[in-house]
């Protein structure tokens, strides 16, 4: 992960290869700050989708997210940020009408006052971020998301260090979920991750994936997963 601005993670949107992927990650309420508005504007029914969500926040990060990704994705396809068109497969996967001549896939995520998209173009992308505020007692919950695999290895942990490893592989298999288009419809202990050095290797779905996870500055983990050949690039906006 590298730490830049909104206009170079823009940029580096705008010039995106096949091939290529990138992720950015910025927190919600700074997204307002540093996009005008005309960059934000969302069609009036997502906007009224949104607008149902009872809690502020999740209101603030759902608009940040998807005005985000508007954002990133309309100078690449040519189209005003307003005109783009979500819909969703028949998994419930979302995608761009406009992206498919190019393409271009997409992801995103938002949580704990993030926001992170993920763009790609020549395969699939996952994203998600998770936050660590909150107590979670990792002991308890393991046995429900880790493999059998990847479960002796957390018990083998020293007790300290098993809250943190235990969000990072539950935040990389949410992205590699996401990135198949599974979601959470597949049991979580059937998904096992192969460490590799500094990424974690999964087959889903007949797709090859990398991922990879990492600290935001207030310790919440973003992961990216991605097609094996795809070569990604990690912006955060402090």
């Amino acid at each position: 992960m590298e730490d830049g601005t909104i206009d170079e993670a823009a940029a580096a949107a705008a010039r995106l290869a096949p091939g290529e992927a990138v992720a950015v990650a910025i927190p919600a309420g700074r997204v307002g700050e540093v996009l005008p508005p005309r960059r934000l504007a969302l069609p009036p029914d997502e906007c009224a989708r949104i607008a149902r969500y009872r809690q502020p926040q999740d209101r603030l990060e759902r608009e940040a997210a998807h005005g985000l990704l508007r954002h990133l994705a309309a100078p690449l396809l040519g189209r005003a940020p307003a005109d783009l068109v979500l819909a969703r497969d028949g998994r419930g996967r979302p995608f761009l009408r406009e992206a498919v001549d190019l393409d271009l896939d997409f992801n995103l995520s938002h949580g704990a006052g993030w926001v992170a998209v993920a763009l790609a173009r020549g395969g699939r992308v996952g994203i998600d971020v998770e936050g660590a505020a909150r107590p979670v007692d990792w002991d308890a919950l393991a046995p429900h998301v880790l493999h059998p695999d990847e479960l002796a290895a957390f018990r083998a942990l020293p007790a300290a260090r098993r809250p943190g490893h235990a969000l990072d592989l539950w935040t990389l298999k949410e992205a590699c979920l996401k990135a198949s288009g599974e979601g959470l419809a597949v049991h979580p202990p059937s998904v096992r991750l192969t460490p590799a050095g500094a990424e974690w290797h999964i087959d889903r779905s007949g797709l090859p994936l990398r991922a990879t996870v990492g600290l935001l500055p207030d310790a919440a983990r973003l992961a990216l997963a991605r097609q094996r050949d795809l070569h990604p690039r990690i912006v955060v906006v402090a």
